[in-house]
Order: C-alpha cells, then sequence, then structure tokens
C-alpha cells in the first residue's frame, strides 16, 4: 500500500506549480532537495490516487490490486500522468489494466467483487495477428466506469504493451513505478508509428483509429529520419527496458530510479524486455517512418 502522504500542508503553491510540470520536469525537481523530493513523491502518489478515486469508492482497491495482480495500467490514463495535470486539454475515457495470463482470473474476481461486471471479451485470433502478446481482452463496466483489461501470454504484463501502434502509449505505471520508453519524444507529444499491428493484422481500421484518437489529444506523429539525431529512437534500433533512453521512476525513492536487471526482475518477473518497432525500412518511400 503507499503510505497516507498528506500532500499540501504547506499551502497550495507547491501543488500548483507541479500541476503545470510533466514528469520529467517533476524528475529534475525531485533533484533539487530531499524537501522537494518528498513533495514530488507525495504529488505523483496523489495524482495516482485520483485515477483509482475515478474507478473505486476505496482507492487502496486499486493500488492492492495493483501489487497482489502484477499488472501495470497503460494506455491513456498512463499517458496523462506523464503529462502535464493543467494544461492537457483531455481526460482517459477509461482504464487500461495490464495482467498476466496466470493472475487474470484472481484479478477478474477482484474487481466482480468490486461490482464490476463482464461487458465483452475478445479471444486474440493468432491467425490474424500472428505475433502478438495479448491472449485476449476483457471488457468490465459498472455504471459509466469501464475498465480494459489487457491479458498477457507470458509471464509478464508488460509485452503486450510494446507491440501496440505507436510510441506514445509505450509507457505503464505500476504501484510504485512510472515507465515511459521513449520520453524524449512523449513529454514533447510527439510519436513513431509502429506498423508492425497494421502489416500483420486483416484488421485495420481499429488500429487506423486508435492512431486517429491520440492525433486528438495532441499527439504529432512525425517520421523516424526526422530524429536521427536523438539515441536510440530510430526504429530500427532494438529497444529495452533498461536501456539509457528510456525514463523510469521509482515513486518511492525519489530521485532514484529503478532500472537496473536485478530490480525489474524482482518488480516484473523478467530481467530485460526488447522491441523494435515494426513497418518499412527506415527512410523508404511510404514507409511508417
Amino acid at each position: 500500500m503507499l503510505p497516507p502522504e498528506k500532500f499540501i500542508k504547506c499551502g497550495d503553491l507547491a501543488e500548483i506549480m507541479m500541476s503545470y510540470c510533466d514528469v520529467g520536469d517533476l524528475q529534475q525537481l525531485a533533484c533539487a532537495s530531499c524537501r522537494q523530493s518528498k513533495d514530488v513523491r507525495a504529488y505523483l502518489k496523489h495524482r495516482l490516487c485520483c485515477v483509482a478515486s475515478q474507478y473505486f469508492e476505496n482507492v487502496d482497491e486499486l493500488l492492492d490490486i495493483l501489487r497482489t495482480c502484477d499488472t501495470v495500467i497503460s494506455g491513456s490514463a498512463a499517458l496523462h500522468l506523464l503529462l502535464l495535470e493543467r494544461g492537457t486539454p483531455w481526460t482517459p475515457k477509461d482504464l487500461n489494466i495490464y495482467v498476466p495470463l496466470a493472475t487474470s482470473r484472481f484479478l477478474l474476481n477482484r474487481l466482480q467483487y468490486e461490482g464490476y461486471t463482464i461487458h465483452s471479451q475478445l479471444q486474440t485470433n493468432v491467425i490474424n495477428y500472428t505475433y502478438s502478446h495479448v491472449h485476449g481482452v476483457v471488457v468490465v463496466c459498472k455504471g459509466q466506469r469501464k475498465i480494459d483489461i489487457v491479458i498477457s501470454r507470458t509471464l509478464t504484463a508488460l509485452s503486450p504493451i510494446f507491440q501496440f501502434h505507436s510510441t506514445a502509449v509505450m509507457n505503464f505505471v505500476s504501484m510504485d513505478t512510472i515507465f515511459c520508453s521513449y520520453p524524449k519524444l512523449m513529454l514533447r507529444q510527439l510519436s513513431l508509428v509502429n506498423a508492425g499491428p497494421l502489416y500483420c493484422s486483416l484488421d485495420r481500421h481499429a488500429i487506423l483509429d486508435a492512431v486517429r484518437k491520440y492525433q486528438t489529444h495532441g499527439i504529432q506523429y512525425i517520421q523516424c529520419q526526422d530524429l536521427h539525431g536523438v539515441k536510440n529512437t530510430c526504429k530500427v534500433s532494438t529497444r529495452t527496458i533498461t536501456d539509457a533512453a528510456m525514463m523510469w521512476i521509482n515513486l518511492e525513492g525519489l530521485p532514484q530510479a529503478l532500472h537496473s536487471l536485478l530490480d525489474v526482475f524482482r518488480q516484473f518477473g523478467v530481467l530485460d524486455l526488447q522491441w523494435n518497432l515494426g513497418g518499412m525500412t527506415c527512410g523508404l518511400e511510404g514507409g511508417f517512418c
């Protein structure tokens, strides 16, 4: 459980200032002093609790689910936490929870106990999407609240995140960690398209709709060759969750980061994950670069 730290003890000015900062700015602010580190940690936990309060009467319920079911939050909710609280003109409409297959039944039981009912279940068609790490998607609802549960085929909830349509959604939030795989792009609201799903799936309309959705959120899609001066952003680069280009924020130990192989193994059950962005070779005419 997150400790019940009370933010806004010393007035509203610090909160207002931090609400105009993205996580990159907040990480730098946390390095300024022990006091600033404590305030930033409390503010980020406060924002995570605000997300939880939209779906659970008791915010500790979501935090406990993240811990006991080995789950992470990704999609729009994770992206929104990376960006500034004030000045971001959109809010997530649902919550995306990623879970390993081994704990997915336990997670569903927890949500049904909280009053959620299964609205739909979609088993991934391996013929249509041959290399997908998604076992299936279950949508649960409670009134106007909607949670999409993405079930991973693998032992970790993380692997499907790096197979989706663009770098805009290659982020996640766990109980005590915020992760961004392309911070030099994302914190400028830039993104590369991951064209692999477009080539491997027979249903491209849903993927293109998702790309357009993030365009309406202010995300600008750019070509790969425009970023060749930025290390580890070319689509042919093999990326890992422990390389130097990603961003880890440890909510329990700011400004200290969490990204050693041992730390990742302890929290997510894998030593590392690797991925490449799909599509045609970088620079080819008509390629999704």
